[in-house]
């Protein structure tokens, strides 16, 4: 029960500071941002994803772990018209059949407004999947549109085995003007 609290102490801890922190677009999540975008550019399955799209919210590095219960987190950048226009938390709660952790990359890709628009407010979520991943990495990916959001995943590296329900949070934080212009805060 002790354990079970400071860990929930340490995940409440963690989440709070995120939502804490200035959103700024500084230079080292450019460079992360923009090499997880040349990843998902580099997979030719994904080129009419990026045509079609109206925006898509890239993450660079997630974490999940479980062992029964689980968890997953990452931060993220929503880009629109080529531009990043905010910054994105993931956080995940699962049960299920998992064990190991992973870290992997993602994008999600939005192809009207009504389903950005349902992104911005936090009203999006995807629940349930299967995952085996090992340390040499792994892929997933969708074949379309489900209805108007398509999400891809690639696995960096980790070991988890997992067959669980549960349900993913986006909070969507606009940058300040001053972080768009590329001007310090």
């Amino acid at each position: 029960m002790r354990l079970l609290s400071v860990g929930l102490a340490a995940a409440l801890a963690l989440c709070t500071g995120c939502v804490w922190q200035p959103v700024v677009y500084d230079e080292p999540a450019q460079e992360k941002a923009s090499a997880a975008v040349a990843a998902f550019e580099s997979d030719a399955r994904l080129n009419r994803f990026f045509q079609e799209s109206v925006a898509y919210a890239v993450f660079p590095d997630a974490f999940r772990a479980g062992t029964g219960f689980g968890g997953a987190f990452g931060t993220g950048w929503l880009f629109e018209s080529g531009d990043v226009s905010a910054r994105v938390t993931l956080f995940e709660a699962f049960a299920g059949a998992d064990l190991g952790a992973q870290v992997y990359r993602s994008i999600i890709f939005f192809r009207t407004e009504a389903a950005l628009k349902d992104f911005r407010r936090g009203n999006f979520e995807f629940t349930g999947q299967a995952n085996a991943a090992h340390v040499v990495g792994g892929q997933s990916l969708t074949p379309a549109y489900h209805p108007d959001v398509a999400l891809f995943v690639q696995v960096k590296g980790g070991l988890l085995l997992e067959a669980s329900v549960g349900a993913q949070r986006y909070d969507v934080f606009p940058l300040a003007e001053s972080s768009l212009s590329g001007e310090p805060e």
